[in-house]
């Protein structure tokens, strides 16, 4: 495998972008729950909450919206420095349009927050939390991360997908 540098994240958000961000319903994908600690190629990373708020962190939702809010953990595995973005991890529904850029989390407003992109060193534990915008009428999601190897090629070569079902505690 080689190493995950600028370029394979920038791949991993583009190619994440070009796919839309999908209803996470795919008989492929590795299904987990709240709580559950998901293992990628880089990195373990878990779940540890999630809530729909009108308001976090002073960021106020827009009306017919709501906010939620992703409590995240991650611990790398990966001997080398794994340069991550906040639009790695995704948020869907099922019913929403494959160009609903809502699946991406807001930008970066308060330190609770994972930056928009930072570096995961070696053995390193980081927690933050990841704010998405999303129709207030809906109360299931999907919280997907899609792995990308570098292979020499524009796209890179996809790997597993991961995605936990979430239900957010109003």
């Amino acid at each position: 495998m080689a190493p995950i540098g600028k370029r394979l994240a920038w791949v991993l958000a583009s190619a994440l972008l070009l796919t839309g961000c999908g209803s996470g319903q795919n008989d492929a994908d590795q299904h987990f729950s709240l709580g559950d600690t998901v293992s990628t190629a880089w990195f373990d990373y878990t779940v540890t909450g999630v809530e729909s708020t009108e308001e976090y962190g002073g960021y106020i939702s827009a009306e017919g919206e709501q906010l939620v809010v992703v409590e995240l953990s991650l611990k790398s595995t990966y001997p080398q420095p794994v340069t991550m973005f906040d639009s790695d991890f995704q948020l869907s529904w099922a019913d929403m349009s494959q160009d609903d850029t809502r699946c991406m989390p807001v930008e970066y407003y308060c330190q609770q927050q994972l930056p928009s992109e930072y570096e995961l060193a070696p053995r390193e534990n980081r927690s933050g939390v990841l704010v998405y915008q999303v129709p207030d009428d809906q109360q299931t999601f999907y919280f997907t991360f899609q792995e990308i190897f570098d292979d020499g090629t524009e796209e890179g070569r996809l790997g597993d997908q991961y995605v936990m079902d979430l239900t957010p505690q109003a």
